[in-house]
């Protein structure tokens, strides 16, 4: 099967940089084909476009009417067991066509998937790898590293320092001579590109099922944690051609840290001159009270954000908690992108509580045969808060989509337990 990263050469950022004639299309198209075939040594497959389909037991089981289409992109048995794979792939093409790729070992932070990712990738490109993890990372996880030859670093939490520490260790390795090699887009900007190929797959499937029509989709829950995987998908729907329409945008974090959340909050009360909102209610009502907003207003909205960013976008003040571990990063790195998709398309973020999160890790078990893990199912969790604090929103026979992001790893919690 062609790689998916081959289907979609022509909308990748490295293929539009294609303009100097140093590289064509061809030799571009073959690298990709040389590291995803290395890739498939590894994982046993390479890229290929992954599920994405209707799951209407599953959208009777969380409360949407049998009008309502509830549709489900299934990461789970991507290359390494999540979509994260997908962002280090489009780093590893950028750096195999860089005139003078660096030297240094590839370094990366991350609470798992990321990782993982990682390392399977930079494992088929043959290059070394450090990797920085917080204290509690997953044992099976960590050991899958280190097989694929992986240094782990555990990083430890210091009292008073606001960050998170396997993110400050890897910017100190980047520093000293490393190459960024993870799933930030504020340090690795081709990171966001890989994760866009969810996008196009997404957009493609619609056009497939509407019979060739453009691609009509309403309403995205998308779990965010530092940010790659949001701003990926909602940009990569941005820039696809047969798409009607921007869906409404929520990204989803957790009540334990969200810090997009509050930045989202802030700005918001700013525009509207009034209180920031603080529950999910008060954000359906400030994003009805302020409508989708044109380009116009943004790019002065973006101004202002890039200007003073530390004012809206601040590490959470606690250690981060939650049942979805994996969206534990105290910064959401790449936020801009998310904002601007929820004020352009009329949506607001959506703090989903530990017990919605649970549920939804549950239900997606019993009524799918999806195995995703905790984190994976968190934007389903969105959804419940959602239906929970402002069912209204929801127009008739809408089309919603939800992203299953990871599978279940040995350590993870059992949904069906208790």
């Amino acid at each position: 099967m062609t790689s998916t990263f081959e289907r979609y050469v022509d909308r990748l950022d490295v293929g539009r940089q294609l303009t100097d004639g140093a590289l064509s299309r061809d030799d571009l198209v073959a690298i990709i084909r040389r590291i995803d075939s290395a890739v498939a040594q590894v994982e046993g497959h390479g890229f290929e476009p992954t599920p994405f389909v209707i799951e209407r037991e599953l959208a009777i089981a969380v409360g949407l009417d049998e009008a309502t289409e509830l549709w489900v992109k299934d990461e789970t048995h991507n290359v390494s067991g999540s979509h994260k794979a997908r962002h280090l792939f489009g780093v590893a093409v950028q750096e195999a066509v860089k005139a003078d790729p660096g030297g240094g070992p590839f370094a990366i932070a991350s609470c798992g998937n990321a990782a993982l990712g990682a390392a399977v990738i930079a494992h088929a490109v043959e290059h070394s790898l450090e990797v920085f993890v917080p204290e509690w990372a997953n044992e099976a996880v960590v050991d899958r590293i280190e097989d694929l030859g992986g240094e782990v670093v555990r990083c430890e939490r210091r009292p008073g320092v606001l960050g998170d520490p396997a993110h400050h260790a890897m910017v100190a390795a980047i520093e000293s001579g490393a190459v960024p090699f993870s799933c930030q887009g504020t340090e690795t900007p081709s990171t966001i590109d890989g994760g866009r190929t969810i996008a196009y797959e997404m957009v493609d499937t619609l056009v497939h099922h509407d019979g060739g029509a453009p691609a009509r989709l309403d309403r995205l829950l998308v779990q965010v944690g530092g940010g790659a995987l949001g701003s990926a998908v909602v940009t990569g729907l941005a820039r696809s051609a047969h798409l009607v329409s921007l869906p409404i945008v929520h990204a989803v974090q957790p009540d334990g840290n969200h810090p997009l959340v509050r930045a989202w909050d802030r700005l918001v009360a700013e525009m509207l001159q009034g209180a920031e909102p603080g529950t999910n209610g008060e954000r359906a009502d400030a994003a009805r009270a302020l409508g989708p907003i044109d380009e116009p207003t943004f790019a002065e909205v973006k101004t202002r954000l890039e200007a003073d960013a530390a004012r809206y976008m601040a590490p959470w003040d606690d250690e981060p908690v939650s049942y979805a571990t994996g969206i534990l990063d105290d910064v959401t790195y790449d936020w801009i992108p998310l904002i601007e998709a929820m004020v352009r398309s009329g949506g607001h973020p959506v703090v989903a509580s530990e017990n919605d999160l649970r549920q939804a890790h549950q239900l997606a078990h019993i009524h799918t045969d999806i195995e995703v893990c905790p984190t994976g199912a968190a934007g389903l969790g969105g959804l419940l808060s959602l239906l929970s604090s402002s069912p209204e929103l929801l127009g008739p026979e809408e089309r919603i989509a939800v992203l299953f992001t990871g599978h279940m790893r040995p350590g993870d919690p059992d949904p069906l337990a208790g």
